[in-house]
């Protein structure tokens, strides 16, 4: 250990690197990335929704710095002020800067990841990683270090917290250090990699992001990037991904996608590892940079890509599981609309319940542009399914909207006349103020029995509009979680180089509310659904704010009612079931971990800390098994390696019979509203 407390600090100022530096950058690229910026404020002024906005430039600067050092582990606080007052007269003095900012990250990360690397090569022992310091999961909201010192005295304990989570998973102390070099290399070679359109594409979303977090500007790979996932066009697991921290997580299940078909992977998950086939090794993929990672993930139909997966609260140097998913290619017939029957049995009678499950509002746009009869769409597609349904004399109907992130706009409100027949569907806001409503003049609904609605903080734009109608219309019950709050149309645009992607108009609901940040409140909450306070609208920063304008005319169905009622029973169902219970203590742990910020640089303490981490989660593990008769885990290996599909396929079961049992009930109370004054449901 003294051989590391005897390492020399070499300050390194910000002054050594000299406003001189030349960047990586030739006239030509600094001219276009001018251009181009000047191109976006231009449109965002002029069209964006929120083009009222005042913003000083050190205000981006300062958003650019806290992207490029989120941690606050590369630049002092004294450097921060300084970049802070140099002048920006034009868009060039803002790439200028840009660039000179990033050559000062780059060549001070390059810097300490050599120490890093040298302090790594002097530990011998275990005694050398049993130290008194601390490190945080996440610095983003403490202060900046005051000093160079200071900075390089953290990223040499980082390197022996790293050093530590590795040796306790390989329990090599020689394996654990060449693992740990080998990360720190790729960092190195990530940071050389970083093109002048990334950095360019970096400075000008600390921009846009000011206006809201689906405004941005995408360079021509980017923009390649993002038609091949709208497309779904090319070979994979139908899966977006993010990269955080190092860390590539799931942002979006591709509705009808292996990935999504398999039910291995959800929302929030971090991929740690990846083989390319399944006779490949897996690669630990930590600090890959996010194109590196698709890459490999991609590849041939119908070939096998091995996952390491960790959900989002573990620590990122925790064993993951390991899941195989085919490749395929995301079809439209692999995203449709799909049905299946429930039987709720109750003393008086049985009751058909019908569920009609549909992951995305899509449309065949090439189709239908050619006029062709036949057209695919979700409400082509819901409509012929009605007609199934109505032939199995169904008493009522479960709208799965779970997971549906939206699609076309046409689609929620031709959807919607299936349910409501004629009457106004959605406002739509333009920038000016401007308002227009969207609807049905003449139709008649193609269902009017009792039909509940199923979402989750998944179900967005598209979804949300078609809850809201018919929570608003009081046509029947909206269910499940609070939904994900996006209420906004973006428009793409091309630029001299690159595209811009920009909010221009917002949705509200008829009675006038918005479902932007807010999203749709259901009338009755299931536990079980998927809630994740992280995700939605509101976790983002300056998302649009929720408002209310006037409600434009709309009738009541007066279908629903004693919802008070019904949310007691349901909650007499779902407090004592036993997945509850185990999704409640699963969710309590998990905020407890989140909570715990600091992780000691101590390998003894470490090891008490991860033995009682496992120790806990197998009890909680086989409390829950013990209560559906499986046989419990032996060891915590076991869970790890164990297929998350059981219990996967367990909570949907639950969730949709819990659907299906709200909207008996309620059926139940229509036809005997005597049982109301006995509170007698359930039978």
């Amino acid at each position: 250990m003294k051989k590391i407390l005897l390492l020399t600090f070499l300050c390194l100022s910000i002054n050594s690197f000299g406003l001189e530096r030349i960047f990586p950058l030739t006239e030509e690229d600094r001219s276009l990335y001018s251009k181009v910026y000047e191109e976006v404020q231009y449109v965002l002024q002029k069209n964006h929704f929120n083009n009222d906005i005042s913003l000083r430039k050190s205000k981006i600067v300062e958003k650019y710095i806290n992207q490029v050092d989120s941690q606050k582990t590369i630049f002092t606080e004294n450097e921060i002020e300084s970049f802070s007052i140099k002048p920006l007269i034009s868009p060039t003095d803002e790439i200028n800067l840009a660039f000179m900012l990033f050559n000062y990250y780059k060549e001070r990360s390059i810097n300490l990841l050599e120490h890093q690397k040298s302090l790594i090569e002097l530990v011998e022992n275990e005694e050398d990683l049993n130290g008194t310091e601390i490190v945080y999961k996440n610095r983003e909201d403490l202060d900046r270090f005051k000093s160079y010192s200071q900075i390089k005295t953290y990223q040499q304990n980082l390197a022996l917290s790293e050093l530590i989570s590795i040796y306790l998973k390989e329990n090599d102390l020689t394996k654990a250090k060449e693992k740990i070099i080998k990360r720190l290399n790729n960092r190195k070679k990530s940071l050389n990699r970083i093109s002048s359109d990334e950095i360019f594409s970096l400075y000008i979303n600390s921009y846009t992001d000011f206006y809201d977090p689906h405004t941005n500007y995408m360079t021509p790979t980017t923009q390649e990037d993002w038609e091949i996932n709208l497309k779904a066009s090319l070979e994979g697991i139908g899966a977006i991904l993010s990269s955080e921290d190092g860390i590539t997580k799931i942002t979006r299940l591709i509705p009808g996608g292996p990935a999504e078909k398999s039910g291995l992977l959800k929302v929030t998950d971090k991929i740690v590892g990846v083989g390319k086939s399944i006779n490949d090794n897996v690669v630990d993929v930590r600090d890959w940079r996010i194109d590196e990672v698709v890459k490999l993930i991609r590849g041939p139909k119908s070939t096998v890509v091995q996952l390491e997966v960790l959900p989002a609260a573990s620590d990122n140097e925790d064993k993951g599981k390991l899941i195989e998913i085919t490749r395929d290619v995301v079809k439209l017939e692999d995203a449709a609309a799909k049905k299946k029957e429930i039987e709720i049995k109750r003393a008086s009678r049985n009751y058909n319940i019908g569920v009609i499950e549909l992951p995305t509002f899509y449309m065949d746009f090439e189709a239908y542009n050619k006029n062709r009869f036949d057209y695919k769409s979700s409400s082509r597609d819901v409509k012929k399914i009605l007609r199934e349904l109505d032939e199995s004399n169904i008493d009522g109907l479960v709208l799965d909207l779970r997971g549906n992130g939206g699609g076309f706009l046409y689609e929620a409100y031709s959807l919607a006349k299936l349910f409501i027949g004629r009457g106004n569907v959605v406002q739509v806001m333009e920038a000016n103020g401007s308002l227009q409503s969207l609807g049905h003049n003449l139709g008649q609904q193609n269902y009017d029995g009792p039909i509940v609605i199923l979402v989750d903080k998944l179900s967005a734009s598209a979804s949300e509009i078609l809850a809201g109608v018919i929570q608003d219309y009081d046509r029947g019950l909206v269910i499940g979680s609070q939904t994900f709050g996006k209420g906004t149309v973006q428009r793409m645009i091309e630029l001299s180089h690159g595209h811009l992607k920009f909010t221009e108009q917002k949705y509200y609901r008829v009675s006038g509310e918005s479902t932007q940040n807010k999203g749709v409140e259901p009338d009755i909450t299931i536990p079980l659904v998927f809630d994740d306070e992280e995700i939605g609208e509101r976790s983002y920063e300056n998302s649009l704010p929720y408002n209310h304008i006037d409600p434009i005319f709309y009738r009541s169905f007066n279908n629903v009612e004693n919802v008070d009622l019904l949310k007691t029973t349901s909650s007499n169902r779902t407090d004592s079931n036993e997945m509850s219970i185990y999704i409640n203590s699963q969710q309590e742990f998990y905020e407890i971990e989140k909570n715990s910020n600091e992780v000691p640089i101590n390998l003894e303490i470490r090891k008490i800390m991860k033995l009682a981490r496992e120790e806990k989660i197998l009890k909680m593990e086989n409390k829950f098994r013990k209560s559906l008769n499986l046989d419990p885990f032996v060891t915590y290996d076991e869970f790890v390696n164990s297929d998350p599909e059981e219990i996967s396929e367990l909570r949907e079961g639950i969730v949709l019979k819990e659907a299906a049992e709200i909207l008996v009930d309620s059926i139940q109370l229509k036809e005997a509203p005597s049982r109301l004054s006995f509170g007698i449901l359930n039978q």
